[in-house]
């Protein structure tokens, strides 16, 4: 199974990204806070949710899809901070998971969740991940179709982030 072409170019800025995108990314990063830091204390990503109008399904489905994430991960993921004002390659390939099971390509998503995940976890993680992605859809929360022509251009043009800053979620 090989990892479909990415559609987000490295370090895109989170200003090209649209509502339903940045509320992915900003749960990830709100939820992987307590990983990178067990004993503060840390905001609660459930109320975006609530405000999106996706919490009844939403919240189940993101927080098993992320603790599987979080607990079976193959290797570090990259979820940056809060203040990176730039997309994570694993935040992006996040959006694009989600995207492709908008669009009903499944084939493509697990090749994402296989990347990140052992095979049994990846098959598990498919459930909350399908739930996540149908729910922001009938909440009219879609992940752009993003061509991997454009994250190619993106990528020549020159990088705005260096590596200080990253904060890895594993």
């Amino acid at each position: 199974m090989h990892l479909p072409q990415p559609v987000y170019a490295t370090n895109t800025p989170l200003e090209e990204l649209g509502a339903a995108e940045l509320l992915l990314v900003a749960s990830a990063r709100i939820a992987s806070l307590p990983y990178r830091d067990p004993t503060g204390s840390h905001p609660d990503w459930r109320p975006d949710f609530v405000r999106a109008g996706i919490d009844e399904d939403g919240i189940p489905a993101f927080d098993a899809l992320f603790q599987i994430m979080a607990a079976t991960a193959r290797r570090s993921l990259d979820v940056r901070c809060l203040r990176c004002s730039y997309l994570g390659e694993d935040e992006a390939w996040l959006l694009q998971l989600v995207g492709l099971l908008q669009r009903g390509d499944t084939g493509n998503a697990a090749a994402i969740l296989a990347d990140w995940l052992p095979p049994a976890a990846a098959r598990i993680a498919m459930a909350p991940a399908h739930d996540l992605a149908l729910v922001m859809a009938e909440g009219n929360l879609r992940i752009p179709h993003r061509h991997a022509e454009a994250a190619i251009v993106h990528r020549l043009a020159p990088a705005g982030h260096t590596s200080r800053g990253l904060a890895l979620v594993h």
